[in-house]
């Protein structure tokens, strides 16, 4: 498998499992984000930036990533739900999608449960957030605020 390796400013080398801190948001602050493919069906494929956030307990995308993706918000039978962000309640529709980190399709996929966030107005600093549910509960992650990096390995290759 080849390694993707990146430079920091501190001079750590960042791998494809190693990812660093990134600016996001106004002001730019430091956060754990990465870029993900996400699957549904035979309707293709849509890469986009996600939050890693140990608060939130589950993944979920906003309504952009579903229109990419030709998921139909609203469809008879769909499975709803209300959560709490941002300061408000927001109506979610859950879909099973096939997640990949960018970086590394072939050694991190998943098929996980995610909310798609069904109000077209509603936007977030980040298009995505990968929580407890559909990303926690599969990968170890480790922060490392002080080198600016997270690292992202199976479960049974993290330190115990």
């Amino acid at each position: 498998m080849g390694v993707r390796c990146h430079r920091d400013w501190r001079g750590l080398t960042i791998t494809a499992h190693r990812f660093p801190y990134r600016e996001e948001g106004n002001p730019p602050k430091l956060r754990p984000t990465v870029d993900i493919q996400l699957r549904f069906g035979a309707n293709g494929e849509w890469t986009t930036r996600a939050l890693i956030d140990t608060g939130s307990p589950i993944t979920l995308f906003d309504r952009g990533a579903a229109d990419a993706l030709l998921i139909k918000i609203g469809r008879l039978g769909a499975e709803r739900g209300e959560i709490a962000l941002l300061g408000g309640r927001r109506q979610v529709q859950f879909e099973h999608v096939e997640l990949c980190l960018a970086a590394d399709p072939t050694a991190f996929c998943w098929v996980a449960h995610v909310g798609f966030i069904t109000d077209p107005m509603f936007q977030m600093v980040f298009q995505g957030i990968l929580g407890s549910d559909g990303f926690l509960d599969r990968w170890a992650v480790t922060f490392n605020k002080y080198y600016d990096y997270f690292a992202i390995q199976h479960p049974d290759d993290a330190p115990g």
